[in-house]
């Protein structure tokens, strides 16, 4: 039981470890950077928030603002060019919508 344990806690200190690749150095997974050579972490993922996302898409969606935000730079774009439609302030409000009822999970994985 006790052999269980420590070979738990051992994994879960592996897992929050990172190996560089270009110094060899162990670092934190949740560095953008390692703090050695400064190479960066290529498993680091920044998460963008849901909430956020789905408020600018509610409010400023005719402009595609959250596009921006979500770094799809072209359909941000394309809201731009045909603001004056008015078809990506609805688009916008309903993906703002559909933004805030799904869980953080689901938005994560879209």
């Amino acid at each position: 039981m006790r052999i269980e344990s420590n070979m738990a806690q051992e994994e879960q200190k592996q897992e929050e470890y990172v190996y560089c690749l270009n110094c060899s150095h162990n670092f934190p997974n949740s560095s953008k950077f390692c703090p050695a050579c400064g190479a960066r972490n290529l498993l680091y993922v920044q998460h963008k928030d849901r909430i956020t996302a789905g408020l600018l898409a509610a409010m400023f969606g005719l402009f595609g603002i959250h596009k921006f935000y979500l770094k799809q730079y072209g359909q941000g774009l394309l809201y731009l060019v045909f603001f004056w439609t008015i078809i990506p302030g609805v688009v916008g409000l309903v993906e703002g919508v559909r933004f805030l009822t799904m869980s953080d999970a689901q938005f994560q994985n879209k």
